[in-house]
């Protein structure tokens, strides 16, 4: 497992799946989520993942991230969230992600999904 941390965010890369905070209050944008990419990018190389997003704050999304800030070989999203407004929030980003998609109460059934992919 490789970490990365910022000032905006946090992630865990593992072999099928990568699992994101990101820290309270922050916008996160299509630069910050390129950032990521990059880190992605050169964890994953072509070998395909899913994106964990753990929503443990309030926080919010950019839909252009959803438009054109995705790696191909991103094959599946989970937000995990405890918090109603985050799953109502989830609801709405739904659409705008073309793949798997699905929201969990924790982390363990995200990862249980994640893995279930390969």
């Amino acid at each position: 497992m490789e970490h990365f941390s910022n000032e905006f965010c946090k992630i865990d890369l593992y072999d099928q799946y990568a699992i994101l905070t990101i820290n309270e209050n922050v916008e996160f944008s299509l630069n910050k989520a390129s950032i990521l990419r990059g880190k992605l990018k050169k964890h994953y190389e072509t070998k395909n993942f899913i994106m964990i997003s753990h929503r443990k704050y309030e926080h919010k999304v950019s839909p252009d991230i959803y438009k054109q800030g995705l790696l191909d070989n991103m094959k599946g999203l989970a937000i995990v969230s405890s918090n109603d407004k985050e799953r109502d929030k989830a609801i709405l980003e739904q659409p705008l992600y073309g793949k798997s998609f699905a929201f969990f109460s924790t982390l363990e059934e995200a990862k249980s999904w994640a893995k279930s992919f390969f």
